[in-house]
């Protein structure tokens, strides 16, 4: 499986966010009738967008966070 996926959208992303396309990638190829390319690029936008909800989440509640420390 990391043979066919060995592409290079794969090396900028981070480790974690590349954790999640290879799973979902291999979730894709199992679920559907999708090629191996087009279930890659898929996964990878799906990893990018959890990425930022991710790190949209953990500035939302740090600065939930300090407003409620200046009050």
């Amino acid at each position: 499986m990391d043979a066919r996926i060995a592409l290079p959208e794969l090396m900028y992303l981070s480790p974690t966010t590349r954790e999640k396309a290879v799973a979902v990638a291999q979730e894709l190829l199992r679920s559907t009738n999708i090629s191996p390319r087009e279930a890659v690029s898929k996964a990878i936008l799906i990893a990018k967008n959890w990425a930022v909800k991710n790190v949209n989440r953990r500035v939302w509640k740090k600065l939930k966070s300090v407003e409620k420390e200046m009050i």
